[in-house]
This record gives C-alpha cells, structure tokens and sequence, in this order.
C-alpha cells in the first residue's frame, strides 16, 4: 500500500499499524468544500471532523465589534472542526472557512464514535493527539497574549514562511490583529528577515 498523508499523520502520533488503517479509511467519506465556503459556523453544532488532504481552511470567531478574527489556518495533514462542539453537541463559539478549495475526509460522529471504539490504535492516537494539541494551544495563546504584531509576524516568517504567498495578506492581518494598511508597515519593517 502507498503511504498516505492520513496515515502519515496518524504515524507521527502513534505507531499506527498499516494494518488498522484500512479499516479506519472505510469511516471516512471524501468532501470537498470550494473556496470562500464554511465548514461550520458560529452557533451551529459541528457534525463532522475532518482531515484536510488539500487546500488551506481559517478558523475565526467575531469580535465584540464584529469583526472577523483569524484564529489559525489548517494546511494539508491538519484536523479540521471544533472539538468541544463535536464530541459535546454544543453550538461552536468559532466558524471555519475555506480559504482555498479544499478535498478532506470526513467522518461523521457516529462513526467517529464507533472507530474509537472499535479500533484501538484510533482511541490511543486520539488522545495523544489531544495532548499534542493542548500544549500546542497553549504555547500559541501564550504567544499571541504577549508578542507585539511585529513579533508576530516574524514569527510566521520563521516558523510558515509559506504563508506569505498562500495566504491573502487580509487574512494574515487578522491573525496578526492589525489591519491591512498596519500589515504593509510590519512587512516593510521586516523586508531584510
């Protein structure tokens, strides 16, 4: 069998067994969401997760003053959803939206449900998954809480430099918290990184 971004992902996690991997693939269902579409959004209950296999997907929520805030954006071998939201049937408190076309597998809770139950590897994936993401959360929070735009900004030319030309700079300014006119300020500051 040929390597697969999914079991990929699933590998640098757990000691997936290739083995198991068919048996989890039959859960999913191919998706496609066209560019400028929502996955989900706020106030709604998030009824599948997703594997983005391509394309690229922000997550924001709305300000006090209803303005769109980037959150983070889920490139190719990223889980897409809100988890609270899909394990608790609670209304999500983000939306998330392509910014690209984008092709995912998509599994429903039902299913999702069964295949933790079912396969034991997917249980034990998931909950170092969950570790992973909690600390990457909180190493993100902890950044964005105290880093100036500036800082920001040179975070995402060190760390995704990618970004720059996959991503419109109205969205990246949002994720920095500044506005399109203040992003062209940070950038010439930065021109020399």
């Amino acid at each position: 069998m040929s390597e697969h971004l999914l079991l990929t992902t699933l590998q640098q996690r757990h000691h997936f067994p290739k083995a198991e991997f068919e048996k989890l693939l039959s859960f999913f269902e191919e998706a496609y969401l066209p560019k400028n579409e929502r996955l989900f959004t706020t106030g709604t209950v998030v009824k599948h997760v997703c594997f983005l296999v391509k394309g690229c997907m922000r997550q924001y929520h709305i300000t006090a003053n209803g303005d769109e805030r980037n959150l983070f954006f889920a490139e190719e071998g990223w889980w897409c959803g809100e988890m609270d939201s899909f394990i608790n049937l609670t209304p999500s408190t983000m939306s998330m939206q392509a910014v690209e076309d984008c092709y995912m597998l998509s599994m429903d809770r039902e299913k999702w449900e069964y295949a933790t139950r079912t396969i034991p590897d997917y249980a034990l994936y998931q909950i170092k998954n969950r570790g992973y993401t909690v600390a990457w959360l909180k190493g993100m929070l902890s950044n964005m809480s105290v880093e100036t735009p500036d800082e920001k900004y040179r975070r995402i030319l060190k760390e995704t430099p990618h970004w720059i030309n996959r991503l419109p700079q109205y969205q990246i300014a949002s994720y920095l918290g500044v506005t399109p006119e203040t992003l062209s300020r940070i950038r010439k500051r930065n021109m020399r990184l």
